[in-house]
């Protein structure tokens, strides 16, 4: 039988919403992401719509299991304009016993400077599906940034993101095929930046990275936008 609305909504914060995958032992932070719902768009919803959140993450080293995340950085969106007011930007200690990461020679993050202040995992988690709410989430070889994100979910007793994803460097390749004259390092954010004249400025920091991205993005919409001959929808991604 099925419940009543208002008995539904009641108990939402122990059963989850209908139809949605559901574990009593997630953290609270995670039941209340879970709870908001509204992580994926219809085909034909138009993007210029739709909260945008640019992520990027600086991290230990490129293995998914063995290494940890160090920042964090994410900037919202909103149809053509990056709201530089609505930054997110946390960071963590390089995990204890660990030697200084060879990375520290491209992001520079200086294990336990006083430079930074550092949150622990647990906190960063909260804070950044806080920060990401229902948005799409935006980046460059984002994989493994997502990837990053819910091993470090995982460690918590969380799910995974639910958020719709999209990865520039796809897009990028929509607009300009790979081939024998376009070889895959066409598609770096710095080959990418240069090509949409955008300045390389705070590059391998987490938010520089995403300010460089966040400006390729809407840049690469425009062109995709043109070719197309109207506002761009979900569905055409």
């Amino acid at each position: 039988m099925a419940l009543a609305p208002w008995l539904r909504d009641l108990l939402t914060p122990f059963i989850g919403p209908p139809g949605e995958p559901w574990d009593p032992h997630w953290p609270a932070f995670y039941r209340a992401y879970v709870n908001a719902g509204g992580h994926d768009y219809p085909a034909d919803r138009e993007l210029h719509e739709i909260p945008v959140v640019v992520l990027d993450a600086e991290t230990t080293g490129l293995d998914i299991h063995d290494d940890r995340i160090l920042s964090l950085g994410g900037l919202r969106v909103l149809g053509n304009s990056i709201q530089l007011g609505e930054k997110f930007e946390e960071y963590l200690p390089t995990p204890e016993g660990r030697t200084v990461p060879d990375t520290i020679r491209i992001h520079g993050i200086i294990p336990n400077s006083h430079r930074y202040t550092f949150t622990n995992e647990a906190q960063l988690m909260e804070d950044l599906l806080a920060y990401v709410g229902n948005a799409i989430i935006v980046g460059h070889h984002i994989g493994f940034d997502v990837a990053m994100i819910n091993a470090a979910l995982a460690r918590q007793g969380a799910g995974p993101l639910r958020n719709r994803v999209f990865d520039t460097v796809e897009l990028a390749k929509r607009l300009r095929p790979a081939g024998y004259w376009t070889p895959k390092e066409t598609y770096s954010l710095d080959a990418l930046a240069r090509r949409h004249r955008i300045p390389l400025s705070d590059r391998h920091t987490a938010l520089g990275d995403c300010y460089i991205t966040a400006v390729l993005w809407l840049k690469l919409l425009t062109r995709f936008g043109t070719k197309k001959g109207r506002y761009l929808r979900v569905g055409d991604l």
